[in-house]
């Protein structure tokens, strides 16, 4: 997201404001040590909404009333601010063009404050329009009270855009507030929106998927369940309806048993006009041929029965078996020792040891059977899991037995009564009547309908997957890193890394955030593995600038603000230079020169790497504003000063007036902190 800085400041207790300006482009502050030149990154984060305030103690934060940041997001100014003294609240302001001759203590009014969250929320939506990141409503009802998920906050965008002093340079870590498990996840997982490859419609789209693939598995197993509820019916009304039949005497069907089971009502009509006493077929053998049917079929289940049961008493008498096995191994012991004396002939007094010989392979031989029965791998467990499916077989066949007697029981009464001069059709009515019972139980629904709604369900998620699929977040994600791969190659090439560094050759990961030397021979040698200071910056720098210059490729797709704070990357080359006290770089630089010794690096030759360093910066600046009509803005605090430049960029414009030799960030010092 475009975005550039146009002042940075405090408001002092006294009503003085303390103002840094900036431009479009490279902005280099430069000064001693102790200035407030670090001040200005920690200011900036805790004006973009960090609950804390991390700026370092001093005259600054014992003089300053107010923190202020003013910017533009998308050629939109505002104004954001927070007062220490209230830091649950950030102040924010919008403006239809900044001037900064408006800002001063009455210009914070106490109405523009509202509570950091809230003013967090405000501040995102000019980067982003989303309110909803949850891809699973399943996972959302799993959480406590049923939240959300933490949407993108400000605080993410930090992480891309700010290099600390104790991290320009770190070899364990490249980005800011990944430290922290939670904000570290939360910024890779939110990558894909800022990157502009998904929106609020993805994440909309993402819980109906789900919703309606939920909803289709429903609608199956409610099929898959009717299914085996008719197979349950059939079961019942089946013997029924068939007894029935071959009690009227019919050869065929009239209603088949699924007509039946489709629409029981019906199937009732149909048989009060069927079932009646003129329609009987005296002649008919259809219950005879019946009856020996069922009989047939009990002769085969009381086979299986039996089969059954005497599978199951085997497999109880193998449980026995080894438990008893079990017992005696337990029990048994080898010998440890064999005492056998030699055999001595009584005429010749000759010693014989053959016997000895034999029982030491004795013993061997039974240390050898007994570790092997000791090792016997257990059977019983098996056996218990056949047994238990076996009984479980029997329980199954004994019903289905019982289901056959009851049924040729019912076939012998029904003849015991017309032996005793009882109406055949008195018995027909009753099985017509226990038939219609049984149909008034069943609650059959209607698969038609169930298949019309799994086909409109399958149709509407079709059509989601198939919109999600144009996101293709990773294909996305793989095309992020290959450009920013591409750009850190050519950006890479033009600083200092040590020789078994060159070409330099790092990619990096937005779906991992890794970054890591490709050598020549496949090897990857991540940031931590890497010598030198200097090697680790310039892989940050690297890494960063290759980011922002994807992100301004993007444009208005890219919610991160195109701004970078580098904050003293030049103290690889002049670690003294912390305690810098000279009235200008030039002394403080002669000084380190006396205090290097011969086998040491001479200070000119990193002068030259400085020099490059800011030469690079110029031109990737000039070169991105020339290629997109804007720059991201980097600003860089340090204590070099009154370098020469490779492109002829005069480094007095970068500095622009920010130059704190003989005075720091609180200028004029407030009359409280004068000696």
């Amino acid at each position: 997201m475009k975005t550039i800085i146009h002042e940075i400041g405090v408001i002092d207790k006294q009503g003085v404001k303390h103002p840094v300006n900036f431009k479009a482009g490279l902005n280099v502050v430069t000064g001693k040590s102790s200035t407030g030149k670090s001040a200005l990154i920690e200011i900036f984060d805790y004006c973009f909404g960090s609950s804390e305030n991390t700026i370092p103690k001093g005259v600054i934060t014992t003089s300053a009333a107010i923190y202020y940041v003013a910017l533009a997001v998308n050629e939109q100014d505002m104004v954001i601010a927070r007062d220490p003294d209230f830091s649950a609240k950030g102040f924010f302001r919008r403006v239809e063009t900044f001037n900064p001759e408006e800002i001063n203590r009455d210009y914070f009014n106490a109405s523009y404050f509202r509570p950091l969250d809230e003013f967090k929320k405000h501040l995102r939506d000019f980067f982003l329009d989303i309110d909803d990141v949850d891809e699973s409503l399943a996972a959302r009802s799993n959480r406590r009270f049923n939240q959300k998920a933490p949407t993108p906050s400000v605080r993410s965008f930090s992480s891309f855009i700010l290099q600390h002093q104790n991290l320009v340079a770190n070899k364990h870590a490249l980005f800011y507030r990944f430290d922290e498990k939670e904000k570290r996840d939360q910024a890779i997982d939110h990558t894909k929106i800022f990157l502009g490859l998904v929106d609020q419609k993805f994440f909309h789209l993402s819980q109906e998927k789900e919703r309606l693939s939920a909803e289709e598995r429903r609608l199956v197993r409610q099929k898959e369940t009717n299914k085996h509820t008719a197979e349950s019916y059939k079961q019942k009304v089946g013997p029924v309806l068939s007894q029935l039949y071959a009690l009227m005497g019919f050869e065929d069907q009239p209603i088949s048993i699924d007509s039946v089971l489709s629409h029981p009502q019906d199937a009732k009509d149909q048989l009060d006009d069927i079932i009646i006493a003129e329609r009987i077929n005296h002649s008919s053998d259809a219950i005879t041929q019946r009856y020996d049917q069922l009989k047939l079929a009990r002769n085969q289940k009381t086979a299986e029965l039996r089969q059954l049961q005497r599978q199951a008493s085997s497999i109880k008498k193998h449980i026995q078996e080894e438990e008893r096995f079990v017992d005696n191994v337990k029990q048994f012991s080898s010998p440890k020792h064999v005492h056998i004396s030699a055999s001595v002939c009584p005429f010749c007094h000759t010693e014989k040891d053959s016997l000895r010989q034999s029982a030491g392979k004795l013993q061997q031989a039974i240390t050898k059977v007994s570790g092997n029965l000791a090792q016997a791998r257990p059977m019983k467990a098996k056996f218990e899991s056949s047994l238990i499916d076996i009984q479980r077989s029997i329980e199954v066949v004994g019903k289905e037995l019982t289901e056959l007697n009851l049924q040729i029981t019912d076939i012998e009464k029904t003849e015991e009564k017309l032996a005793e001069q009882k109406s055949l059709y008195e018995s027909i009515v009753i099985q017509k009547a226990k038939l219609f019972a049984l149909f008034d139980t069943l609650n059959m629904a209607d698969d038609m309908e169930l298949e019309r709604e799994i086909k409109a369900v399958r149709k509407e998620l079709k059509g989601i997957t198939d919109t999600l699929k144009e996101y293709d977040v990773q294909r996305g994600l793989k095309q992020a890193s290959d450009k920013v791969n591409e750009y850190m190659a050519e950006i890479g090439s033009h600083f200092e890394f040590e020789p078994s560094y060159k070409p330099i050759n790092l990619h990096f990961s937005f779906e991992t955030f890794d970054l890591y030397h490709l050598t020549s021979q496949g090897e990857k040698i991540y940031l931590r593995s890497m010598g030198s200071g200097a090697n680790w910056l310039y892989c940050h720098v690297t890494l960063f600038l290759a980011m922002h210059k994807y992100f301004a490729e993007l444009g208005d797709k890219c919610a991160i603000p195109s701004v970078l704070f580098l904050d003293q990357p030049t103290q690889v080359y002049f670690p003294n230079f912390n305690r810098d006290d000279s009235a200008s770089f030039e002394e403080q630089k002669n000084q380190e020169a006396e205090q290097r010794t011969e086998k040491e690096r001479p200070v000119d030759e990193d002068i030259k790497a400085v020099e490059n360093l800011f030469s690079q910066l110029s031109n990737y600046c000039n070169g991105l504003t020339a290629k997109n009509g804007f720059s991201p803005q980097i600003i860089v605090t340090d204590h070099a000063d009154n370098l020469t430049l490779a492109n002829g960029v005069e480094f007095e414009t970068l500095v622009n007036g920010n130059r704190w030799r003989t005075r720091g960030l609180i200028e004029p010092l407030p009359l409280a902190s004068n000696p």
